[in-house]
């Protein structure tokens, strides 16, 4: 009976340990970069534009940069993805936070250096804007 009791404490124990740290589902962006429609969507980004930090050019060639795994992110009950990207032995406060649609069919970015929003990418809409800046304000407590 106590060796039962003792089994049962151990599954429930760690079948909780397993769900926490359960990975997430979503592949890193440059991961995602491989498939051509993300990579369209995030090159066009920067089409055009100007005066782009070093790091995130580099990040545009090469997928150099500190990503974490993607994560799901409903905005105004929609489905959406985040991705983020730091610069490269600098990640305090110097992130490029990138929010596509569903398969990488659209994409936005902000950019934020030394912890501050530095400009956007793709000019997003209001609702997406919003959504960036909260992560960029959490991200920089």
């Amino acid at each position: 009976m106590k060796l039962a009791t003792l089994l049962i404490s151990f599954s429930l124990a760690t079948a909780s340990l397993t769900s926490v740290a359960a990975p997430n589902n979503y592949p890193y962006l440059f991961e995602q970069l491989k498939k051509p429609t993300y990579k369209s969507s995030f090159r066009s980004l920067f089409k055009n534009q100007k005066n782009i930090e070093p790091w995130v050019r580099g990040y545009i060639k090469s997928s150099n940069g500190v990503d974490t795994p993607g994560e799901r992110r409903l905005i105004q009950g929609k489905a959406y993805e985040l991705y983020k990207v730091c610069e490269p032995h600098n990640c305090g406060g110097n992130f490029l936070y990138v929010i596509t649609e569903p398969k990488g069919i659209r994409a936005w970015a902000l950019l934020t250096k030394e912890k501050e929003i530095s400009r956007y990418f793709g000019n997003p809409p209001q609702d997406i804007k919003s959504e960036l800046e909260a992560i960029a304000a959490a991200a920089a407590q």
